[in-house]
């Protein structure tokens, strides 16, 4: 008797015309991996596609636009600032197409991880993942110190930081043990109301600039980036004005990369999503239309009202940018006279930001779990509650977290600065390992005869989108820490800039040296779990038998 499938319901169980239980597990990870419930490693497969898409839209709005574009600003001017996050922007968006067609191929735990160990060597992807976990496990105890700063905006008194940082740890451990569903609407709520307040707020900016805003109604209009548009004094080093100018934007380069860190975390959440091929694909779509669109507009209303030579803000830049006052928004509210909304948009940013710590500790375990299924990492890692909760990942990147009461001792303030640095360009040098692997991932589809037109999602002009976007973060990381050399060589900066380098490299050569790991020969790179219609005619086929097996008795 026959059986028909039905899309909306499970797999049917029986499948006594497979002839292995390999067969059978291979099945059931491929074919049916949209209704499975059941993750890797006995992680829950839970996430829903709306948590998972509004994670996306609103996952890097938090304090690197809502404060440190506020540096931003005064580096390079309303028009610089303005290209400088345009273009990084876009490359950003580039970027996340690429591994939204890798992540919609195969999703897995540890996400754009397990693609440099699958598609490069088991060595890249070791570093890969250790450098996300200095991004990641370091933005902890970062966002933490943040916190006690910004709560300092209501409650003057340093003796309450160490009571605040530990009451934001607790709550990021708590909703990453409650289970990946209850995290995942924790977050939603988190993201609906950033991406609720910054639409607000650009409205807010847009009145404000046409004079709308009582009592003072002042029209500025583009009167900003007529008079001023560039930084003609960068750093009041008297450089010549076209330097100054080159210099000011290409500063804004590096302030932009912050602002969109964590933007690819969104492919983490791959392993725990249910229906993870369509969910991603929505997901990634809305991440290039979010950074262009929303990102851009707030971009575009801060440089139109508050200009680069504001007093407001460049006391507070000067200070460290650490709290609401250096908000170029809070400037803003300054300006117009109203003093009710500092309050709120400080409470935003600190739910922003115990969001913030929140994700950081989820993505840094799950990549904990990644680097331990690879054996970069002991294979303790991977043991999971009865939740899902990879809970001796998340132990130990609570424990990282515990870093942040070093900000509380002056003495300790250098030791908290250099971890922090450590993480500082991780971003960067993961996005363009990202794009690595996309081009090896190419390579291999066509060397196995995998047709790209049936992927889930493809994206465009490659692949030279991927070398513009090598290329381009590449100079990024090179050139981030240039200020080193102005006004006399100093050692401290160039050194916190750029030790993070050296430092992947002496860990990819030792763990390619000890474990004797090889770069994965394009025909043997493994793509047996692409989805079976993309993998119909290739030595892969035996899944669309095993697909009939299961779906007709």
């Amino acid at each position: 008797m026959s059986q028909i499938y039905d899309p909306e319901k499970s797999p049917p169980v029986a499948i006594e015309q497979v002839d292995t239980k390999a067969d059978r597990d291979l099945a059931a990870a491929t074919a049916a991996l949209e209704h499975t419930y059941e993750g890797e490693h006995g992680t829950k497969r839970v996430l829903k596609p709306r948590v998972v898409s509004m994670i996306a839209i609103a996952g890097c709005i938090g304090t690197g636009l809502f404060l440190g574009s506020g540096a931003a600003l005064v580096n390079g001017g309303p028009v610089g600032f303005f290209l400088g996050y345009l273009i990084m922007g876009c490359l950003v968006g580039m970027m996340m197409y690429s591994l939204g067609e890798m992540t919609c191929f195969a999703p897995n735990i540890g996400g754009f991880i397990e693609m440099g160990n699958r598609y490069i060597d088991p060595a890249y992807g070791a570093m890969m993942g250790l450098n996300y976990i200095f991004q990641v496990g370091i933005g902890v105890p970062a966002e933490l110190s943040a916190l006690a700063s910004l709560v300092g905006f209501w409650d003057k008194s340093s003796k309450h930081a160490a009571a605040y940082i530990t009451a934001f740890l607790l709550f990021a451990l708590f909703s990453n043990v409650v289970g990946v569903r209850l995290y995942g609407e924790i977050e939603f709520f988190f993201a609906v109301l950033k991406f609720g307040t910054l639409i607000g707020l650009i409205l807010f900016g847009l009145i404000a600039d046409l004079g709308g805003v009582p009592p003072h109604r002042e029209f500025i209009g583009g009167r900003h980036w007529r008079n001023e548009p560039w930084n003609d004094n960068f750093k009041g080093l008297g450089l010549p004005v076209n330097l100054s100018r080159f210099l000011g934007f290409w500063s804004v380069f590096t302030k932009a990369a912050f602002s969109y860190a964590t933007t690819e975390g969104v492919a983490v959440l791959a392993g725990e999503a249910h229906n993870p091929r369509k969910t991603m694909r929505t997901a990634i779509r809305t991440v290039f239309y979010r950074i262009v669109g929303i990102y851009m507009l707030s971009v575009l209303v801060i440089s139109l009202n508050v200009s680069q030579h504001s007093p407001d803000l460049l006391s507070a830049v000067a200070l460290g940018g650490h709290d609401a006052a250096s908000s170029p928004f809070v400037v803003i509210c300054k300006q117009t006279g109203v003093r009710v909304l500092p309050h709120i948009i400080n409470a935003v940013v600190v739910t922003s930001a115990a969001s913030s710590t929140s994700e950081n500790l989820y993505a840094c375990s799950r990549t904990m779990v990644a680097l331990a299924r690879q054996r970069a990492l002991p294979r303790v890692f991977l043991k999971t509650d009865k939740l899902g909760n990879p809970i001796v990942a998340v132990g130990a990147a609570t424990a990282i977290g515990l870093l942040a009461y070093l900000s509380l001792s002056n003495g300790s303030n250098q030791v908290f600065l250099w971890l922090s640095n450590l993480g500082a360009l991780s971003s960067l040098i993961n996005w363009t390992s990202i794009c690595i692997c996309f081009l090896r991932f190419k390579k291999a589809l066509a060397v196995q005869g995998i047709d790209r037109r049936k992927l889930p999602l493809r994206s465009w002009c490659q692949p030279y989108m991927a070398w513009v976007c090598i290329i381009f973060f590449s100079l990024v990381v090179i050139f981030s820490s240039f200020t080193a050399f102005l006004g006399g060589f100093k050692v401290v900066d160039f050194v916190a800039g750029y030790i993070t380098l050296p430092f992947l490299l002496l860990f990819f050569l030792g763990y390619k040296i000890l474990r004797k790991t090889k770069m994965v020969d394009l025909n043997e790179i493994d793509l047996s779990d692409g989805p079976a219609e993309a993998l119909e005619g290739t030595r892969y086929d035996r899944y669309g038998d095993v697909q009939a097996a299961m779906f007709t008795q």
